[in-house]
């Protein structure tokens, strides 16, 4: 017997995942079910690991292997004026001196234009989400956003604005 399942998923993730689905050459329906099936086994074995009253009490460990790793690399994207991070930070400190704030709408138009070299990102969509995430293949987080409005991670703010200036300066307003 099948359910019908229906569910909104952040449209980047959805785009890899599409890409994804083209290189396995899996539908989308057996992708889904994997998905599930590995949740549901990976849920059900630190719950069995838990409840397991024949196993010894150990603290749980957080894995921090990768929390914050956007901290070390700041100070790289700094100096690395081509990079896209580079240009996605600048984006966000530009539309912060524009409009007080920075949304997600603005800094993907100020990276999309290719006569602006200081700022052009092709792929913002895809590297902007990798820098919302801080996992083993992100770039390290350094945004949270709300759908539009963006703002800095908490745990990175006093270290980019640290590095502000090499991201966005006096001269930058004037161009």
């Amino acid at each position: 017997m099948s359910k019908a399942v229906s569910f909104l998923i952040d449209e980047d993730v959805y785009e890899k995942f599409c890409l994804a689905m083209s290189i396995s050459k899996d539908s989308e329906e057996e992708a889904i079910e994997m998905c599930m099936r590995w949740y549901i086994a990976k849920t059900f074995e630190k719950a069995s690991y838990e409840y397991n009253p024949k196993t010894i009490s150990k603290p749980t460990e957080v894995n921090n292997d990768y929390y914050g790793k956007a901290i070390q690399r700041i100070p790289i994207w700094a100096l690395k004026t081509e990079q896209y991070n580079h240009k996605i930070i600048k984006a966000y400190f530009a539309a912060v001196d524009i409009a007080g704030e920075a949304t997600v709408t603005m800094m993907e138009h100020l990276c999309s234009e290719k006569e602006n070299p200081e700022l052009y990102v092709p792929t913002f969509k895809n590297n902007y989400s990798q820098m919302k995430i801080d996992g083993a293949k992100s770039h390290g987080k350094v945004f949270e956003d709300d759908g539009e409005n963006v703002w800095l991670w908490s745990e990175i703010k006093d270290t980019l604005l640290k590095y502000k200036s090499s991201f966005y300066s006096e001269e930058d307003k004037r161009e």
